[in-house]
């Protein structure tokens, strides 16, 4: 044990126990928005769409599940809410650049994604 550090001072789960349950939902998804337009983009050979939406779905999976352990301070919770929120952004681009319905359930979702985290 750290010297004047004791483990499970802030209880079961942390400070922030249920704070982030909206953005993990969001995120999640998001994240399963992308895949889905992932695996349809390499089906239409769209690599470059697919490979956003593969990035953007990683950033988003990991960044709800480290967000639902709900112990982050304040600033790293919201770097990682505003990276999400970049990713998601360009992740919208790219899809709004193609005229297929995934793509456009990604774009949506990504940008609402964003926005959530932009508010956080």
């Amino acid at each position: 044990m750290h010297e004047g550090h004791e483990h499970g001072a802030h209880g079961a789960g942390g400070p922030h126990v249920g704070t982030f349950g909206a953005h993990v939902a969001e995120l999640e998804a998001c994240a399963a928005a992308c895949r889905d337009c992932a695996r349809a983009d390499r089906e239409e050979g769209m690599d470059d769409c697919a490979v956003m939406c593969e990035a953007c779905a990683d950033l988003c999976e990991a960044a709800a599940r480290i967000l639902a352990r709900a112990t982050l301070p304040q600033e790293a919770s919201a770097a990682l809410l505003a990276a999400c929120a970049a990713m998601c952004r360009a992740c919208a681009a790219e899809c709004r650049r193609h005229d297929s319905e995934h793509c456009r359930r990604c774009a949506e979702a990504c940008e609402e994604c964003a926005r959530m985290c932009e508010a956080a």
